[in-house]
């Protein structure tokens, strides 16, 4: 039995109604999502390149994409992940390959949603784009399309989407990919307690049972950098047998 053999009996579960672009170069894998997606009645075009993918894009209805690290990269130092956010807050899923962290981390920092690692299963990639569709429809507009602001802004705390920056006080914080994609992922939902699995399914695409305590050592750093006193935090408050959770 094949890889792509392997997922066909495989059904999402979900009463979903997007339609999705797979930009990824390797046909596998392009199949395997196409298969996992068309069970479910879902529209899916494929793009294996970043010319094609721009062109597919032109077109309008897209509500999912899935975009392969090794096709991202484009002439003159640009991105597609960054020529897409040009224009569009449509979520995307990232694929990344194995020992290919700095990829991942940057692929996030650009605006990706979700960090989906290969070889995925197919709870795995259900996981991702269940996560990465509910997080849209946190202040989604009336026809359904995502709407977030250009800049989050709690007290004296702002995160730049547009500059991927974040200031405290009007001054420059410098944060890792993954704080700024946790901190980002927090502030997107303020008042709500998630427990650590959860945010790092979420914030950082990690699958459940991976090493929770970076969650914890994360929180840490974010807090020495943003609050006047970390030890009594503002912000990012514990939620006792729970988790953390962004206080608006």
């Amino acid at each position: 039995m094949t890889q792509v053999e392997a997922f066909r009996d495989f059904t999402l579960g979900e009463n979903l109604d997007v339609r999705v672009l797979v930009v990824e170069r390797d046909p596998d894998y392009a199949d395997i999502i196409a298969i996992l997606l068309g069970r479910d009645s879902l529209e899916v075009d494929v793009a294996s390149s970043a010319s094609e993918a721009l062109e597919k894009l032109t077109a309008d209805g897209y509500g999912l994409i899935f975009l392969s690290s090794k096709v991202n990269a484009m002439d003159e130092g640009s991105s597609l992940l960054q020529r897409i956010r040009q224009n569009s807050i449509v979520p995307i899923i990232a694929l990344n390959d194995p020992n290919e962290e700095e990829p991942s981390l940057s692929l996030v920092l650009e605006g990706a949603d979700y960090d989906l690692q290969k070889p995925f299963t197919p709870r795995r990639m259900r996981a991702a784009v269940t996560a990465v569709l509910r997080r849209s429809e946190i202040g989604s507009s009336e026809n359904n399309e995502p709407v977030l602001p250009e800049t989050l802004i709690t007290g004296e705390l702002s995160l730049s989407l547009g500059r991927l920056e974040v200031t405290i006080n009007n001054k420059k914080i410098n944060l890792s990919a993954r704080e700024f994609s946790l901190l980002q992922f927090l502030m997107t939902n303020p008042d709500k307690a998630f427990t650590r699995e959860e945010l790092a399914a979420r914030a950082w695409g990690w699958a459940k049972g991976g090493e929770m305590r970076a969650i914890d050592s994360t929180i840490k750093r974010l807090r020495s950098k943003i609050e006047e006193d970390s030890r009594n935090p503002q912000y990012i408050l514990t939620e006792r047998n729970i988790g953390y959770r962004f206080a608006s």
